[in-house]
Order: C-alpha cells, then sequence, then structure tokens
C-alpha cells in the first residue's frame, strides 16, 4: 500500500513538473514574440521575465533580497536617472523584506538577530538625524524634497544593517552573497563595456565614451574583494576563477576611467596586503610570492588586454586615456579640474560650520556654491555635496561627523581583530574583503558619496555575522567586545 502511494505521488509530481516547464515554455515564447513585434520593450521584457519568479526566490532565500537590494543600488540607473524612482524601488525591497521576515517569526514563533558593537553607536547616530531632521523642517524650513532624501538615505542604511544580521545566520547564506555579488558586479562591468563600444564607435573618443554607470564603483569593490579571497583561498580551482572573474573586473574598472578608483585601488590592496602579511608573519613568503605572481599576471594581462583592444579598434589606447585621465587630477586648467571639490568645502566651512558648527543646515540643507558648467564655475545654492565628510558637516554638523568617525574606529578595531584571530579560509578572505571595501569606501567619500551605500553596511554587517558564525565554532575562545 505504502508503495503504490509513493507511486501515485511521484506521478502527481512528475505531472506538475510537467505542466511548470511547459508553462515557462509558454511564458518565454510569448515574451520572445511580443519583444520581436515591438509590442513590449527590452526593459519590460527583462522586468517580465523575473518578477514571476523573484517572490518563491526570495521566500525560500532571504538573503537574496538583500542581494537584489544592492543589484538595485547599483543598477538601478539603467532604467531610471530619478533618484526618487530608485528610492522608492529600494524602499519596496526593505518592505518585502520585513513581510518576509513578519511571515518567518510567524511560523518560527521567534527571531533572532546578532547582536553587534555597532548597535548603540548606530542608535545615536539616528538620534542626532532625527535632531538635524527637526532643525532642517522648523528652523531652517529647508526644501521637503531634500528634507525627506537625506532622511531616507540614513534609515535605508541602518535598516539593511539590522536586516543583515536578522537574516544571515549560516556559511551557504554568506557563500550566497558573496559570489552573488561578484557575479553581478562582473554582470555590471559586461554591460557597461557594451554601451562603452557602442558609444566609442560614435565619438571616437575613449574618454568621451566612459560609462558612469553600475561598474563604476561596483568594480572596485568586488576586485578587492575577489583579491583578499584569492590569498586565502587553498582550492585551486576555486582560486582559477576568482582570478578569472578579477580579470572581467579589472577590465570593467579600466573602462570606467574613475580618476578616484586609481588612487582608492592601489592603496587599498596595499593595505589589505599589509594585513594579510602581519597575521601570516611566521609564513610570509608563500604570500608574498602568491601576490606578486597575481600582480604580474594582471600587469601583463592589462598590456595584452590594451594591445588586442587597440588591433580590434584602431585609435582607442585604454593606458594612454588612462594617463591622460590620471594627469587631469593634477591639471589645474583642465576641463574637470578637481579644483571646483575645494571651492565646495571652503564654502562650507565659511557659510555653513562657521555659522552653525553642531548641526550645520540640518537635513535638506543646501550652501552657497561653484558649479562647473561647460567649462565656467557658476555660482548659487546647492544641496549635493562631493566630500562625504563635508556632507555629513552639512546635514548633522560635527555631532554627526564625530559619531561616524567613532563608528569608524569600533568598525575597523572589531573587524581587524576578527580578521587577525579567524581561522577559516573561507572566513579570512571574507573579513579581510569587508574591511578592503570599507576602507575604500572611506578613501572614496573624499569625492563622492558611498557612505550612503546600503552595500557598504551590508558588508559592515556581514563582518559581525561570519564572526558570529566563527565563535559558534569555536566557543572556548574569548569574543571581542
Amino acid at each position: 500500500m505504502n508503495e503504490a502511494i509513493i507511486k501515485k505521488l511521484g506521478l502527481s509530481l512528475y505531472k506538475d513538473k510537467r505542466l511548470l516547464i511547459l508553462a515557462v515554455i509558454v511564458f518565454c515564447l510569448t515574451l520572445s514574440i511580443l519583444y520581436s513585434l515591438e509590442i513590449l520593450s527590452l526593459e519590460l521584457v527583462f522586468a517580465m521575465s523575473i518578477l514571476p519568479f523573484l517572490p518563491c526566490l526570495f521566500l525560500l532565500r532571504q538573503e537574496a533580497l538583500l542581494l537584489a537590494l544592492v543589484a538595485t543600488y547599483f543598477g538601478a540607473t539603467y532604467f531610471s536617472s530619478s533618484l526618487v524612482i530608485e528610492g522608492l524601488i529600494r524602499g519596496l525591497f526593505l518592505l518585502f523584506i520585513g513581510l518576509v521576515l513578519l511571515l518567518k517569526s510567524g511560523a518560527k514563533k521567534v527571531i533572532t538577530r546578532i547582536s553587534t558593537p555597532l548597535d548603540k553607536i548606530i542608535v545615536i547616530w539616528f538620534i542626532i538625524i532625527l535632531f538635524s531632521f527637526i532643525y532642517g523642517f522648523f528652523f531652517k524650513h529647508n526644501n521637503g524634497r531634500y528634507l525627506m532624501g537625506d532622511l531616507y538615505k540614513f534609515v535605508e542604511i541602518f535598516l539593511v544593517f539590522w536586516l543583515t544580521t536578522l537574516i544571515v545566520k549560516n556559511d551557504r547564506q554568506t557563500r550566497f552573497l558573496i559570489w552573488g555579488f561578484l557575479m553581478l558586479a562582473l554582470m555590471f562591468g559586461a554591460v557597461d563595456s557594451i554601451i562603452f563600444l557602442k558609444r566609442w564607435s560614435l565619438v571616437g573618443s575613449a574618454l568621451l565614451a566612459r560609462v558612469r554607470a553600475a561598474a563604476q564603483f561596483s568594480s572596485i569593490f568586488a576586485l578587492i574583494l575577489g583579491i583578499c579571497l584569492i590569498l586565502h583561498e587553498r582550492r585551486i580551482i576555486v582560486r582559477a576563477v576568482l582570478m578569472f572573474l578579477s580579470f572581467g573586473l579589472l577590465v570593467s574598472f579600466l573602462l570606467t576611467f574613475l580618476r578616484t578608483g586609481y588612487i582608492v585601488l592601489p592603496a587599498t590592496v596595499s593595505f589589505v596586503i599589509f594585513l594579510y602579511l602581519y597575521k601570516n608573519r611566521r609564513y610570509p613568503w608563500a604570500g608574498i610570492m602568491k601576490f606578486i605572481i597575481f600582480g604580474v599576471f594582471l600587469l601583463i594581462f592589462v598590456g595584452l588586454f590594451n594591445l588586442i583592444v587597440a588591433s580590434i579598434y584602431p585609435g582607442m589606447d585604454i593606458i594612454k586615456s588612462t594617463s591622460a585621465r590620471f594627469g587631469s587630477l593634477v591639471d589645474p586648467v583642465g576641463a574637470d579640474p578637481m579644483g571646483v571639490r575645494m571651492l565646495e568645502i571652503n564654502s562650507i566651512i565659511s557659510g555653513v560650520i562657521a555659522l552653525s558648527p553642531f548641526l550645520g543646515n540640518g537635513l535638506g540643507g543646501e550652501y552657497y556654491s561653484a558649479t562647473l558648467v561647460d567649462g565656467e564655475l557658476q555660482w548659487g545654492m546647492k544641496h549635493f555635496v562631493h566630500n562625504n565628510y563635508f556632507d555629513f558637516l552639512v546635514r548633522t554638523g560635527m555631532l554627526g561627523l564625530i559619531v561616524f568617525l567613532v563608528f569608524v574606529f569600533i568598525y575597523l578595531r572589531n573587524s581587524i581583530k576578527f580578521y587577525l584571530r579567524s581561522s577559516s579560509g573561507f572566513h579570512q578572505g571574507v573579513l579581510l574583503g569587508t574591511i578592503g571595501i570599507f576602507v575604500s569606501s572611506c578613501l572614496i567619500a573624499l569625492s563622492t558619496s558611498p557612505i550612503y551605500s546600503p552595500f557598504l553596511f551590508m558588508m559592515v554587517a556581514l563582518t559581525y555575522c561570519v564572526t558570529h558564525l566563527e565563535e559558534k565554532r569555536t566557543p572556548g575562545e574569548p569574543k571581542v567586545e
């Protein structure tokens, strides 16, 4: 009788599977026909092809929601240039994460999170932000759109931090996030490279064809993470895959011609290599040779890539264009001088900090400075600040900046301690990668605003999740407070 029941159940599942496959085939053919008839655009086809499957994936793998949020943060510019729409899309993902966690807590009756030493400082930081919001709304009467936008940026990164500590509870989820981000960054790099080649065919200039899209910063973070994983990976096949991914990420980074990246990438890699050698100082030569071999391969790869590209597209010289782009950092009469950043800083010091040092101009605050338009300086009220630290000063004053610097100190102290005492190869690679991503973000913050990135705060939280997993395996070791 049991065999008959099992047989019937197997036949039922087989029929359901066949119906599901048939439905998927019909669905894909329908989309293909509608696209070929130019009824649907490529963007709509892409959205309709993945949306039906996302709820099932998210309910089964909650960490996929975090990865989708990161993908939205980096890749939303492909579909919309509106910051409001991008924020709404990420807000929907945050809402969906909350609903999934509520369903999970209802099924298990309880849901736990990993506590971190950063919890208290984030609460203090959020209180200062609320004061800045009240100050900007009632006393400064700041623009409502800017006011809500600034508040959302802070709320989003704090929510992502806490949601990550609620979701990531095992190594499987950690690997999913790490490998998922590497693949996302590689996909963004491929898309941006195609856009770059199309632009170059139209304008004939590599610098004019550069793409300010998802690969601009994601390739830097992914490349740093990939290098850190390579340093600690012992399996040859996995290391070879990571090296292949790193080469692809390097190509996408080179084609962005990001001046900030030319400084940040070598500085960050030098820092993580120093930490790696310090941890393995008893056996330094193996690590040194591994890094030297990888570095030599990267240099050879860059040279060969430049030759191949120049042979396929005559007139395109990536190395020469990179040198020209890097030279504009120190060229005071260039078309895009860095002097505008200094004008912003001087304006913020004299017009904001000198008048209101503790809370600045509040959330949504503006300041009087210059903007470069068609090679000429135009003066007026501005909201965006290139330097993330001075952005904190405008929005939250010296109180907000001081709290953030305390946040940086606590995180770096803890994460370095966690890394130095870690014994798992995979955990060491992840921890060193998160440290590198955080350091690179702090350096990039001198030129733009990566601190508001939900990806950064997901990686910060992942540091404590990984450490918690390792401490559970080795309960005899003391915990870092």
